[in-house]
């Protein structure tokens, strides 16, 4: 049994929905992963990836995700970014914090739990995301802007500057075509305040495209130094539809200060 950040049962709702991974030899990438549920008596098949649809389903992904799936990336990573807090003498209550890739909000109650972080503001380019976050995580987020990082409008570049964060995180939001590319990442770190906390991670060794770009893009900001104080890891993720284990790899640290 994993850890539930949320207080949500997601045994119960995975048994109440009775979920069930529909494996196939020929889905061989994570984006072709596919589910089954019973829904209002009928029984749907989900793309793994189709937030916007699981979204609108009450505790739906959760039960997927945490239930069937075990994933651990949110409590995970909140723990270990708690630890490096705590190693350089960081105080929470300091932190202004954008999550980006928000989602329905378990990697900010897993952060929540886990230290008393003075602010959290989600960003998730779908309005659904927003919609699930507040009617299964009530209040956990002091805000959330739906936007796409890669064409801001102004009122979503206000509502940042207006947080000024100094730590930007995301977790569960990169590779397999359907997630935040290079260039939303690199607007995130734009925004990010110098000396920053930045949390990052991806799958490696992965012949998706995002994947390979992602890997390379925060290897040349911890290379070039624009990433400082990093600490790498590898953390399990979830299981995939097929019962294989998936790792991801993890990087922290804050983001040079201006000279």
């Amino acid at each position: 049994m994993i850890e539930n950040c949320s207080g949500i049962d997601v045994l119960k709702y995975a048994k109440a929905y009775a979920i069930c991974s529909v494996s196939s030899s020929e889905r061989e990438r994570q984006s072709d992963e596919v589910f089954s549920a019973i829904v209002d008596g009928k029984n749907l098949h989900f793309s793994m990836h189709n937030y916007g649809e699981m979204y609108k389903i009450p505790n739906l992904y959760d039960a997927m995700m945490y239930g069937l799936l075990r994933c651990e990336t949110p409590f995970a990573l909140a723990r270990e970014f708690g630890r490096i807090l705590f190693e350089h003498r960081v105080d929470p209550s300091t932190l202004r914090m954008l999550e980006v890739g928000a989602g329905s909000g378990a990697f900010a109650e897993a952060v929540r739990l886990a230290m008393p972080i003075g602010r959290m503001v989600g960003l998730d380019i779908i309005e659904e995301a927003r919609v699930a976050a507040e009617r299964d995580r009530s209040g956990i987020y002091d805000g959330y802007i739906v936007a796409d990082l890669c064409a801001l409008s102004w009122e979503a570049e206000a509502e940042i500057a207006s947080l000024s964060p100094n730590c930007v995180g995301v977790a569960s939001a990169t590779g397999w075509n359907n997630h935040i590319p290079v260039a939303g990442f690199e607007r995130a770190f734009s925004v990010l305040e110098p000396g920053g906390w930045f949390i990052f991670h991806v799958k490696p060794n992965d012949p998706d495209p995002e994947c390979v770009a992602l890997l390379q893009w925060i290897e040349a900001k911890v290379k070039t130094s624009y990433i400082v104080d990093s600490k790498r890891g590898r953390i399990f993720h979830r299981m995939s539809v097929n019962g294989e284990k998936i790792y991801y790899d993890y990087v922290v640290g804050r983001k040079q200060w201006a000279s």
